[in-house]
């Protein structure tokens, strides 16, 4: 069983860093995109050691470093949770491989084992990203022994297993119960959403604190922790007072858990697929009035359909649009008075007001949608190909899926702010036109980068939305950086902040307008 675990968790790992690709392909255009997704990977990674390293610090210094161990502990934890709870539909059932992976003479143990595998190596270099600065902090700021060290390091290899089994769990009790009902993956998507919102919530809460407020609250907030999630609980006690019985309850609770779990799982495998790829049927069927449409109408009902379909899809496309209408109604009643003040009292009030449209629309152009559209047609692209419509009118079905998730929440979203800030008619006037114009670019330019760099070769839904998706990457890239360079115009030229604004919305539909037109010129072909 062992070499056979080797070569499934070898094979994941290609197709997990697209290191297949890159040592047998001699296409340029997959080194070009393993360039790219190094960079971006590269520049991922040292913004979270920056974050990971600032929160420390903060702590730190207001005299908390022993609150560090379980706030990173806790923290790590549920990040791994969330990202390994996004990727639970596809990770171990509902697998696009399934048949093929099967059909291999394999026991359900190894494709087990090699599946787990590979999700613990992704949560793990999260986890060395959070933990490392943690570990620097805390260790320069008191005094670690070779048993504290060896604590930290323990924790770091253990940390990422409970979260992630503990998703895993929650992911097949939700297959398992609602395989029959065809609402299963918006249930995912509607507790996903929940859960950032909240984070997002804790997270405002903490930064309205000041230092003193922080200190008071810490001994509760450690002891709250420690209660909800006693891993935390065991490596502070190891840490603090050298509590080798809860390191070692540590220890073996997450071995047995994996073990508890690849052995439940595996023998239940087989139903478990069953029940994901079975097809729910609401009503009987009774032969009735075929409803008829225009091509346009049919293919966006297809996209929306398939929109709701792939949880990790939609998610990765509306949750940022959602965050900013959480902003904007904590904007319209819980913006702090003494904020607003001290920014008028620096003067910089009225350039912030010019410059939220551009702010707004750095968020709308990190919601889309068309980016990963044609890729995730994957096998069935051929039906696009092949159907007797124009090609811009597949193109046209799917910007309008991504429209109908930005425009109506992002106006709502536009709304609140105007009532947040007090605009005057041009700052209102551009406040809607600006954000709408860019929902607009985002939309158009996704759909032709993913036209010029599909990627329909997946076995699983993430690697067309996240996993080394280029059009995803380069997409998401040209929207921040012309929503980003105009902000920092109008910070350097306050006097012309407007003005700025006002170039820059004339400027990008201009340039909607000619990849709109370009788009027209491309073909489908199978």
């Amino acid at each position: 069983m062992a070499n056979k675990y080797k070569l499934l968790l070898k094979m994941q790992l290609y197709g997990l860093f697209g290191i297949n690709r890159l040592l047998h392909s001699h296409d340029k255009k997959e080194k070009n995109r393993t360039l790219i997704i190094g960079i971006a990977g590269l520049t991922i990674i040292g913004f979270l050691v920056y974050l990971s390293g600032y929160i420390c610090s903060v702590f730190a210094n207001a005299g908390l470093v022993q609150a560090v161990p379980t706030l990173i502990i806790v923290i790590y934890s549920l990040i791994v949770l969330l990202l390994t709870f996004l990727k639970s539909s596809g990770a171990l059932v509902g697998l696009k491989d399934y048949d093929m992976v099967m059909s291999l003479p394999v026991s359900n143990i190894s494709v087990i084992l090699s599946r787990l595998t590979m999700l613990y190596i992704m949560n793990f270099i999260i986890g060395m990203i959070a933990m490392i600065p943690a570990i620097v902090v805390y260790g320069t700021n008191t005094s670690v022994s070779i048993s504290d060290f060896f604590v930290l390091v323990i924790t770091l290899l253990l940390t990422p297993v409970i979260p992630m089994l503990t998703a895993l769990t929650i992911g097949i009790i939700i297959v398992a119960v609602s395989s029959k009902s065809k609402h299963n993956n918006i249930l995912v998507l509607l507790f996903s959403t929940i859960g950032i919102l909240l984070l997002v919530y804790v997270s405002s809460k903490l930064q309205t604190m000041d230092t003193a407020q922080i200190a008071d609250i810490s001994t509760m907030l450690i002891n709250r922790f420690n209660q909800f999630y006693p891993p935390a609980s065991f490596v502070s006690k190891a840490l603090l007072y050298s509590d080798w019985i809860s390191f070692a309850i540590f220890i073996l609770s997450s071995f047995i858990a994996l073990l508890a779990f690849a052995a439940i799982v595996s023998y239940f495998y087989k139903q478990l697929n069953t029940r994901a790829f079975s097809h729910h049927v609401g009503k009987d069927f009774h032969l009735g009035d075929l409803s008829v449409s225009s091509p346009l109408i049919a293919l966006y009902k297809k996209e929306s359909a398939r929109f709701f379909s792939c949880t990790i899809y939609a998610l990765n496309s509306c949750i940022v649009i959602i965050l900013l209408f959480a902003v904007s109604i904590m904007s319209v009643f819980y913006l702090p008075g003494m904020i607003t003040q001290q920014l008028e009292a620096l003067g910089v009030m009225s350039v912030l007001e010019t410059m939220i449209p551009l702010v707004v629309s750095a968020l709308v152009c990190i919601c889309c949608t068309t980016s990963a559209s044609l890729s995730l047609e994957g096998k069935s692209r051929w039906i696009m190909c092949s159907v007797p419509v124009k090609t811009i009118t597949v193109f046209n079905s799917k910007i309008l899926v991504n429209l109908t998730v930005i425009l109506p929440i992002l106006w709502v979203s536009l709304i609140l702010l105007r009532i947040a800030f007090s605009l005057t008619v041009i700052q209102t006037i551009f406040l809607f036109i600006t954000p709408t114009i860019y929902a607009l670019f985002i939309s158009v330019v996704g759909m032709l980068l993913n036209a010029k760099y599909p990627r329909y070769d997946w076995t699983s839904e993430y690697y067309a939305v996240k996993g080394g998706a280029v059009s995803v990457l380069a997409t998401v890239g040209v929207g921040l950086v012309l929503s980003a360079v105009p902000v920092y115009l109008c910070i350097s030229f306050r006097d012309y902040a407007q003005l700025i604004v006002i170039a820059v919305t004339i400027f990008i539909a201009a340039v909607t307008f000619m990849a709109y037109r370009f788009l027209t010129k491309i073909r489908l072909y199978i």
